[in-house]
């Protein structure tokens, strides 16, 4: 089994993204209870050219990402009412488990793989990475949506340098803040929040 920098295999579950009425609230309680984190929040940034379910939109919201163990913890809060996986599965389900993220080298395939099972592409961008991300719904067939990341080398170094700030961890500087993905490698300006 082919293993990624951060100690998960490839084409294997990763994360589970959640999502949240309050980040900030959320991330304490991720850390209280799992020692998740440190975190690495992006603060009301606009994600711009999203297709999702057949439309081009954009979102504001902030998003925040922290280790427990090897599995990535993804937060989300969407500060707009535009339409998006989010605001869909907070309509019909509330805050809370929205999907579960499986890292991939071989985009293309995996999400054919996926779509064979019968899952529509519900949402689907490019960021600025760049890397391609798609969720796919699962309703009736599996309990989250699956979202594929392609994992190339900028992706993987992201999520290592992630999970090793959570190992030995202690529980200070609990968020760092950051602006855009890559700001993850440079030493960030730490924030107590």
């Amino acid at each position: 089994m082919t293993l990624f920098n951060f100690g998960q295999p490839v084409n294997g579950h990763c994360q589970l993204g959640f999502t949240v009425e309050d980040i900030h609230e959320a991330m304490h309680s991720f850390t209280k209870h799992v020692r998740a984190g440190p975190w690495f929040l992006m603060e009301r940034i606009q994600i711009t050219d999203v297709n999702y379910r057949g439309r081009v939109t954009q979102i504001n919201a902030s998003l925040a990402y922290g280790n427990s163990g090897h599995v990535q913890i993804e937060l989300i809060q969407q500060h707009d009412d535009a339409p998006s996986v989010f605001t869909e599965v907070v309509r019909t389900r509330g805050y809370g488990l929205h999907h579960q993220g499986i890292a991939v080298r071989d985009f293309d395939v995996e999400l054919g793989r996926l779509k064979e099972m019968g899952h529509e592409v519900a949402a689907y961008a490019v960021n600025d990475i760049p890397s391609r991300a798609a969720f796919l719904d699962t309703r009736g067939q599996f309990p989250t949506m699956i979202e594929i990341m392609e994992t190339n080398e900028t992706v993987e170094a992201m999520f290592t340098a992630i999970y090793h700030a959570s190992v030995g961890w202690d529980g200070t500087e609990s968020v760092r803040r950051i602006s855009r993905y890559y700001d993850v490698f440079r030493p960030p300006t730490l924030a107590r929040v």
